[in-house]
């Protein structure tokens, strides 16, 4: 019998070869992947960066506002915090606890519209619970005020939660861009 040598072939080898070169492929593209993620992360917060919601923005300029304005008074706290710089936006003033000495008298609204605004207000006053409106100021010009004033409905003596809402209105178009509220409390006496 001859014995025939067949030439054998290593084919263990050459598949584990294929198998650590596809292996080391994937872990390759998985590493690239990855610091392609974190670079973009990084470009990301570093040109974009993270911005802010306008309420933080808002709660911002409150804090840096209240750190200069050591011994005033609440009324004056109030006053500086309402003002406005910015186009667009409305500076609203009203006394926040009106006091009036009977429902027929007049009382201390001390609302006014300042030279800062860029817009005439109108200023309704409903009460909280109802709705009812209680107070039309009318149109105020730029830079006016009212001091005082009667209320439209007479009330009875008490203390009654109101929200005064600001309208704003363009001084060229009278068109109504915008309005802003306050909550207040008026106090009747008799």
């Amino acid at each position: 019998m001859d014995e025939q040598t067949t030439p054998q072939t290593p084919e263990k080898p050459k598949k584990e070869k294929k198998g650590k070169k596809r292996t080391r492929r994937i872990i390759l593209v998985i590493v690239l992947l990855l610091l392609l993620l974190l670079g973009g992360i990084f470009a990301y917060r570093h040109f974009v960066g993270v911005q802010p919601n306008d309420t933080v923005l808002l709660e911002e300029n409150i804090k840096a506002k209240l750190g200069q304005l050591e011994d005033k008074s609440n009324e004056e706290i109030e006053a500086a915090l309402n003002e406005v710089v910015e186009e667009g936006t409305v500076c609203i003033s009203i006394n926040m606890n009106p006091v009036f000495s009977s429902g027929k008298a007049e009382g201390t609204l001390k609302i006014e519209n300042g030279p800062m605004n860029l817009y005439n207000q109108r200023v309704v006053i409903t009460l909280a619970e109802t709705g009812e409106e209680i107070y039309h100021s009318g149109l105020m010009p730029v830079d006016s005020h009212i001091q005082t004033d009667k209320l439209d409905v007479e009330l009875e003596a008490g203390e009654y939660d109101a929200i005064a809402t600001f309208h704003a209105y363009d001084v060229e178009t009278d068109a109504e861009i915008g309005a802003a509220i306050a909550q207040i409390r008026i106090s009747v006496l008799s």
